[in-house]
């Protein structure tokens, strides 16, 4: 009997070691695709059956202790008014109006040049003479003429002043130096032509003519001079903005190459729209820089519209249904203001234009301190309670009352 009672006890525990569950572990060491799936679809159905249970055990705890209550947790946002500016940002490239040949004024052999390519050079400085092919010689040999034609006059004169002589002779003595006067300064003004100068200070781009060619004027330029005085950033601007934007518009230009920043004003606006890419074109000044270079490429933000006490708030909280209405959600009313729980109420807004931070105007619907709910909005509905952080309905009932 004894035996036949170990005999089933053995049985037993055969059996229970046979029902005994395959570990995680080892089915993924067996490597068995079949018994992987099975084992995963039975712990999916265990982790479904107990996801029931919890909601049914937290329904049951609402209805049999009406106090404890499960709210959304979101946040709170105080609308303030602030200057708000809306730009348009277009690309353009850095250009100059001094950008030319410089000719010589005097036709000859050039025989010195002071400057070479890439030198820098101010207004007014010495860039080349031009041989002055025997002026200076036929300005001495004038000077002299103009001596003994001045001595002549002045005999004449003392003759004249004592009767004696003709008037004739007096007159012709005056004339000659009076000619010979005027042929020496036009001949010192032509030499003066020999010298060519700077018009303007700038970098030498090219050098086109060396020392010892031949020149002539308008035919032969020197060098080519580029002005950085005068350097503006032309732009072409969607038409659409014409009535937005107009000189003296305020403007941010940004010049990513030098990783510079400059701000400036609409300078110019052109009077006619390009058919061709139905925009108009704009002049911006810059700064004297040298490290402006013309054909730089320049990203313009020009503001073209200015809200001094506007209302901001952020794209990511506006609703919008079906017809395209758009709301956001404000506090309505405090329900437990130790534990921030308030119910919310949805309020239609009109909205502006954007800005750079992912904000948007609200031009109507929504007033100065007004608080709405920032995260956590898009799943409201009107009339929800809600738990709201860090904010306290507390201090603000007590500044609506300060104000």
């Amino acid at each position: 009997m004894k035996k036949l009672f170990i005999f089933f006890i053995g049985i037993s525990l055969l059996a229970s070691c046979n029902k005994k569950e395959v570990s995680v572990d080892v089915l993924l060491e067996q490597g068995d695709v079949e018994k992987i799936q099975q084992k995963r679809d039975q712990l999916q159905a265990e982790l479904d059956a107990k996801k029931a249970d919890v909601v049914r055990l937290n329904e049951a705890i609402a209805e049999l202790d009406p106090e404890v209550k499960d709210y959304a947790l979101v946040t709170a946002i105080t609308v303030n008014d602030t200057v708000f500016n809306h730009y348009v940002e277009v690309q353009g490239s850095v250009l100059t109006k001094n950008d030319e040949q410089i000719f010589p004024e005097m036709a000859g052999v050039m025989t010195r040049l002071y400057v070479n390519e890439g030198s820098y050079v101010k207004r007014g400085a010495l860039i080349a003479t031009v041989d002055d092919g025997g002026l200076r010689q036929q300005i001495a040999q004038q000077q002299v003429q103009l001596d003994l034609a001045e001595t002549t006059f002045q005999r004449q004169k003392r003759l004249w002043d004592q009767n004696i002589g003709s008037e004739m002779q007096y007159l012709e003595a005056k004339n000659r130096v009076d000619a010979l006067k005027k042929g020496i300064a036009s001949m010192e003004q032509q030499l003066k032509k020999v010298n060519v100068y700077a018009p303007y200070s700038g970098s030498v781009e090219e050098v086109i003519t060396k020392q010892g060619q031949v020149v002539s004027p308008g035919a032969t330029p020197i060098i080519r001079l580029i002005g950085l005085g005068d350097l503006y950033v032309e732009a072409e601007v969607p038409e659409r903005y014409l009535p937005t934007i107009s000189t003296g518009s305020q403007t941010i230009v940004n010049l990513d190459a030098i990783e510079k920043e400059y701000t400036s004003k609409v300078r110019r606006v052109n009077s006619t729209i390009n058919p061709a890419s139905r925009s108009f074109k704009i002049e911006v000044p810059m700064p004297s820089d040298r490290l402006i270079k013309p054909n730089l490429i320049a990203n313009l933000k020009i503001n073209d519209y200015t809200n001094e006490s506007a209302i901001l708030i952020p794209t990511d909280i506006i609703n919008e249904d079906a017809s395209g209405a758009q709301s956001v959600f404000v506090v309505d009313e405090v329900i437990d203001s130790e534990k921030n729980i308030v119910s919310v109420k949805r309020i239609e807004v009109e909205l502006g234009k954007l800005n750079d931070n992912g904000e948007v105007e609200v031009l109507s619907g929504l007033e100065n301190n007004a608080t709405i709910i920032g995260e956590g909005a898009k799943s409201l509905v009107e009339g929800d309670e809600v738990q709201l952080l860090d904010y306290n309905p507390n201090a603000e009932m007590a500044k609506e009352e300060t104000e």
